[in-house]
């Protein structure tokens, strides 16, 4: 496969706008209407060709729904997705499977993921032959070339799955995500079920992947402190939506909403934000019965009469965006 080395550029790769996927639930009377469960609601942002663009926020926020609906592995309800100039949201099946190429996924679970009946090279060779006219000695010589990359030795084709570590798994996940040459990666949470020494050599390897092979990343994860090192932007999640998105050093240096703050506060052995605030108390509100007005208002600690009644829009503030009446 040959690396390539095109400099970061002001290009979208990936646009999203007024994305939403809601999902019905069963009516728990006779006489009650099915309810309906929002989450994604009008979710939008855009990442630079070449950028990684983190995408955080507590378990329930919507963030992994997000990630499969742009790939529509889930299909979104409404919204406009664009990958490499292509409208991913109006192609049809035909066409989105030939497109399946540009984009790919590494999944949170590295063991989940893997079919355990076949081997790491049919598991690696299985895309190139849907999706390529390779022929099989050809096909050899790109999985032993995958394995290279992500560390591993062409001598591990002919394992199972379950023979390799946690770390190991996630590689050859990798492996197989950067098999067809994509110019986008989602990354759903790919260290969170690793250990801490394992999961800096997993985002040192995808860094260095970026780089090599000109790569567009959308991070997911619950973990500030993990996309802190890997994302150029940051995007933070709450019920649905998102309530900021801000450079990486800004949003680490003065992050602006009390969420986000709070967020920042709770990182372990983390140097305090100079903000006072304590770390965030409660739960996130059922995304079935969200709160009126902003949907953090009852966990925030500078709540105001408005707030309680009027969601805010997300409008530009101090080279960020942000949605909070604070603003």
């Amino acid at each position: 496969m040959p690396e390539k080395r095109t400099a970061i550029d002001s290009t979208p790769m990936v646009e999203v706008s007024g994305l939403k996927k809601y999902f019905a639930v069963r009516r728990k009377g006779l006489f009650q209407k099915p309810g309906q469960v929002r989450a994604v609601d009008g979710v939008g942002f855009s990442i630079l060709k070449g950028h990684c663009l983190g995408l955080v926020g507590e378990s329930g926020s919507g963030k992994t729904t997000v990630a499969r609906s742009i790939l529509r592995l889930i299909e979104p309800d409404a919204g406009r997705i664009s990958v490499g100039g292509t409208l991913v949201s109006k192609l049809d099946r035909g066409e989105l499977r030939r497109f399946r190429r540009n984009m790919q996924i590494v999944f949170q679970d590295p063991f989940g993921s893997l079919n355990p009946r076949m081997t790491i090279g049919k598991i690696l060779g299985e895309p190139l032959k849907i999706h390529t006219s390779l022929s099989k000695n050809d096909v050899r010589e790109r999985v032993a070339m995958l394995l290279d990359m992500v560390g591993l030795s062409g001598e591990h084709s002919d394992r199972y799955p379950h023979e390799f570590s946690g770390g190991q798994r996630q590689r050859i996940g990798i492996a197989r995500a950067i098999a067809l040459d994509p110019g986008f990666i989602i990354l759903d949470e790919p260290v969170s079920a690793l250990d801490v020494s394992i999961q800096a050599q997993i985002l040192n390897l995808l860094s260095d992947l970026r780089g090599r092979l000109d790569l567009t990343y959308l991070f997911v994860a619950h973990d500030l402190s993990v996309v802190e090192h890997i994302s150029d932007t940051i995007a933070v999640m709450y019920l649905g939506r998102i309530v900021e998105e801000s450079p990486r050093a800004g949003l680490y240096r003065k992050p602006l909403h009390p969420y986000t703050q709070s967020l920042i506060k709770s990182i372990p052995e983390k140097k305090p934000v100079k903000h006072g605030f304590n770390v965030l108390r409660g739960e996130i509100p059922s995304p079935e019965n969200p709160p009126p007005g902003c949907y953090f208002h009852p966990r925030c600690p500078r709540v105001m009469e408005i707030c309680r009644e009027e969601y805010p829009a997300m409008r530009p503030c101090a080279g960020a965006r942000v949605a909070c009446h604070l603003y």
